[in-house]
């Protein structure tokens, strides 16, 4: 049975998944940006939904800030807008009409090399967090009201091509880097899994951790990217504090067990992950 997808967000992911999942034969994709519809109006939403009959809305809009979550710091408003009241009305109006949402969300709502964070764990970079940034603090916030859909957090995601908000494009153009170790997810097989979960009907509300195992360090993605001839000659390393950053960062690791022994997705390491990608960029 074919199934109808209702897409809102045209960022770097929305528009990722956008590309791959239109091209799968049993999937039909609408999807809405900011400046097509206002995301805040709920009537709108309720008779788009009601008129096309969706099985789905993936939600993958959000205020992340440019270049960075920096900018969240002085657009409060609007963080907390797209990233906690809205999202929270998606749900409500797909639990009303009985829709199925997932909700692309985000991992930096931990920090700390404790443990890898499980979905189990309470976040610590967020809400009850004063060193937490608003973004990471919105994000929370909406996962610790939402009741409602597949909540599937990802961290510094990273794709097939250079794109201004890829992982690896920031990398690559940014001078200063910090050694930090994080989880990362590589664009591709999000979209796999998301088609898998429409394909094979999948409801309900969860939270799934969505990201590469095996997590490198900064310094181990820059010798691969060296390794694929993608260097930046003004790299040099510098102390987090050395970059008077208006907001904290989260540097963390996360448990991605549970995708694989509950869904059955087995994702690349993040070595292979990045070997793919940089092979596909330095194709191009």
């Amino acid at each position: 049975m074919r199934k109808k997808v209702l897409i809102l967000g045209r960022g770097y992911v929305g528009d990722y998944v956008l590309a791959n999942m239109a091209k799968n034969p049993v999937i039909d994709i609408d999807v809405y940006s900011k400046a097509e519809y206002d995301y805040t109006d709920e009537y709108y939403l309720r008779d788009l939904i009601q008129e096309h009959r969706y099985d789905y809305l993936i939600n993958a809009q959000g205020f992340t800030g440019r270049p960075n979550v920096d900018q969240a710091e002085a657009m409060k408003e609007d963080c907390w807008k797209y990233n906690v009241q809205v999202p929270l009305m998606f749900s409500r109006v797909c639990k009303d009409l009985n829709v199925q949402p997932i909700h692309i969300t985000s991992g930096c709502i931990f920090t700390g090399y404790d443990k890898a964070w499980s979905e189990a764990d309470e976040p610590n970079f967020g809400v009850f967090n004063s060193d937490a940034s608003f973004y990471s603090t919105c994000k929370h916030a909406f996962e610790s009201v939402n009741d409602f859909g597949i909540t599937i957090r990802i961290r510094m995601p990273f794709c097939n091509i250079l794109h201004d908000r890829s992982y690896l494009t920031k990398i690559h153009k940014y001078d200063n880097l910090i050694q930090a170790v994080n989880s990362k997810t590589y664009i591709p097989e999000l979209v796999d899994f998301i088609e898998t979960l429409v394909e094979d009907g999948c409801t309900g509300t969860d939270t799934i951790h969505f990201c590469n195992p095996e997590p490198l360090s900064t310094s181990d993605v820059v010798d691969i990217m060296r390794g694929f001839e993608l260097e930046n000659l003004n790299w040099s390393w510098v102390d987090i504090e050395d970059l008077n950053l208006a907001a904290g960062r989260s540097n963390c690791t996360l448990d991605t067990t549970k995708v694989k022994e509950e869904y059955g997705y087995t994702l690349s390491t993040e070595r292979e992950a990045l070997q793919k990608s940089l092979a596909a960029i330095t194709a191009a």
